[in-house]
């Protein structure tokens, strides 16, 4: 499927000689400038933290520092921190049973209404008007739930308990812009008994078994090469003791994006003595599952 455009909606701002020139002329150029470099951004770049940003925070302490840095959104939006920040730890006791609360350390673009006036200047025969705004953006925590990422750029996680870093704040959930110089891989695999198998059939003819396989906790960037297969018994002894033979004759993944994928298996049983109920539950019941690994070029 096409990726969607977006394309904004941009008039190319020209001028005369002797032309009367209001604000409206002004900041429609500005804007029209704005959009061409976000549509750049995006269509060109990758989103994430292109330079800085780091988070500092000690176990047991009740505030993080973040430093000056540059990251674009998904939307191609420049976040610019200019000087370092200072932000309280959430006052959260932590989870039940004495366990951490997570909490995800973020930095989003902030509009122009959203941000503050650096400088105002009087009108001529009118009343004052803002002529600077800061350029900040907004930097604060989120639980995981509220995450809007590809919006907003996470900077760290935190472990919070009693108000207070329950250890050293980690930088492994950062999404960098640049292009790793190495190829990324990243392995996983779903749960035992819970992986979620569905029945897979063309008309009223079986051929086998898929699976979606969620991929997202890998944070690749773009659709990675993925490598899977399927451990679990094969072996199923029928109530005569003979043994019946579960043959996986062969599995391939298709609709691969960034954060999933779906794995097919193709199945065909010889030497059976049993009554094969619905393959899905069947292959559940014997821990089918699906162990991945992508490579990110």
């Amino acid at each position: 499927m096409a990726e969607q455009a977006n394309i904004p909606a941009l008039e190319r701002i020209t001028f005369f000689g002797g032309q009367r020139l209001t604000a409206r002329d002004l900041s429609e150029l500005q804007r029209a400038h704005q959009e061409q470099r976000w549509l750049h951004n995006r269509s060109l770049h990758g989103w994430g933290i292109g330079i800085g940003l780091a988070v500092t925070g000690e176990r047991g302490a009740t505030a993080v520092t973040v430093e000056p840095g540059y990251g674009v959104d998904c939307l191609g939006r420049e976040i610019i921190l200019t000087e370092s920040r200072t932000v309280p730890v959430p006052a959260d006791p932590g989870a039940s049973e004495g366990k951490d609360a997570i909490y995800y350390l973020v930095a989003a673009y902030q509009p122009d209404e959203e941000q503050g006036i650096a400088e105002r200047r009087p009108g001529v025969c009118l009343p004052a008007g803002t002529v600077r705004l800061s350029e900040t953006p907004r930097i604060e925590w989120q639980r995981p739930e509220q995450l809007d990422e590809g919006f907003e750029l996470i900077l760290a996680q935190a472990g919070i308990r009693n108000c207070r870093l329950s250890r050293p704040v980690s930088l492994t959930a950062r999404r960098y812009a640049r292009p790793a110089q190495q190829p990324y891989i990243a392995a996983g695999q779903t749960e035992q008994g819970k992986t979620g198998w569905i029945e897979w059939k063309i008309g009223e003819q079986t051929l086998g078994v898929y699976a979606d396989v969620n991929t997202s906790p890998a944070r690749f960037q773009g659709t990675p090469q993925y490598l899977a297969h399927v451990p679990g018994d094969r072996h199923v002894v029928g109530d005569s003791g003979q043994v019946s033979v579960l043959m996986r004759t062969a599995a391939g993944v298709i609709a691969a994006t960034p954060t999933e994928f779906t794995l097919q298996v193709r199945i065909h049983i010889e030497q059976s003595s049993i009554k094969v109920p619905p393959l899905a539950g069947f292959v559940e019941g014997l821990k089918w599952h699906v162990v991945w690994m992508g490579i990110e070029a």
